[in-house]
């Protein structure tokens, strides 16, 4: 890999992974992005996306450490990931916990400032994940450095998307690449706290990523108040969109995930909101790649 890379890290939710699968499928990404993924579930999506992406040639790093979800919690899985984490492309990321044992030559990721790793295990990590914290950017060196920060708006229920048009998702990457840092990482269309039982909306929402300022930004479609079932906001939501696309239609990558999720509305078809979101991430992580390629 040459020039920055993009390591987008996905707690393993179905349409994180069912976007890889599709992207890797229809052989759209390069070796520039490299998904961090954190299992939070034993599924049987995550061994089926490990093995098409070892097939395919392309890196992936597994987090073996989870700090989120019930996957560390299930001592016998039903989806076993022994055979896919063998292939030479798979990274082993590790959260640093000093209670670990953490093999050298893999990916360290550091999440808390009171509890840094020894320089002996610094230097013996092959990548190491640094959040936007100040106190570990400064505190920690390493040649292969990948800059971890969470862009994504602070909401709790999504009318409050309502309060935002647009918010960066990459706009640091000239920063990152400025101070040394190889690759950029973010917690993509979901944000950096997570919860495992979330709770049913009823208002849905789209995040279409676009080209700005030499970066990439997210702009929120919400549909009108009192809107109705999630079919009628799909479609008003389309409207919105096709609107929105007109008179932006230079700063869009118009890749096969955006002209699916058009298509729904060509046919009034209301897809779900896992498909939304499964072509949402799609659309975001090819828009990066794009911007750094």
């Amino acid at each position: 890999m040459s020039g920055l890379t993009y390591w987008p890290l996905l707690r393993g939710r179905q349409f994180d992974l069912l976007a890889l699968q599709l992207l890797t499928q229809e052989n759209l990404l390069t070796d520039r992005i490299v998904p961090i993924i954190e299992p939070i579930r034993d599924a049987a999506v995550l061994p089926r996306l490990l093995k098409l992406r070892n097939r395919a040639g392309l890196p992936t790093v597994v987090i073996q450490n989870p700090s989120v979800g019930t996957y560390g919690l299930d001592n016998q899985k039903r989806y076993p990931l022994t055979a896919a984490l063998a292939d030479p492309q798979i990274l082993q990321g590790w959260w640093w916990r000093p209670e670990l044992a953490v093999p050298p030559n893999q990916v360290l990721l550091l999440d808390d400032p009171q509890l840094l790793p020894p320089a002996a295990i610094i230097r013996q990590a092959r990548y190491l994940v640094v959040p936007s914290d100040p106190r570990i950017l400064h505190a920690v060196q390493h040649p292969r450095r990948i800059f971890l920060h969470d862009p994504w708006p602070r909401v709790w229920r999504t009318q409050e998307f309502g309060q935002y048009a647009d918010t960066p998702l990459l706009a640091e990457q000239h920063w990152a690449a400025a101070h040394g840092f190889v690759g950029i990482s973010d917690y993509s269309l979901s944000g950096a706290p997570y919860f495992d039982k979330g709770w049913a909306q009823g208002t849905i929402a789209l995040h279409i990523a676009y080209f700005r300022d030499g970066g990439v930004w997210l702009h929120h479609f919400l549909p009108p108040a009192a809107s109705g079932p999630q079919a009628v906001q799909f479609q008003r939501l389309q409207a919105e969109l096709r609107r929105w696309l007109a008179s932006h239609r230079h700063s869009i990558l118009w890749d096969a995930p955006l002209r699916e999720l058009l298509h729904y509305g060509d046919i009034d078809h209301y897809p779900g909101l896992g498909v939304i979101k499964k072509l949402s991430v799609a659309h975001q992580i090819l828009s990066v790649q794009h911007t750094l390629s």
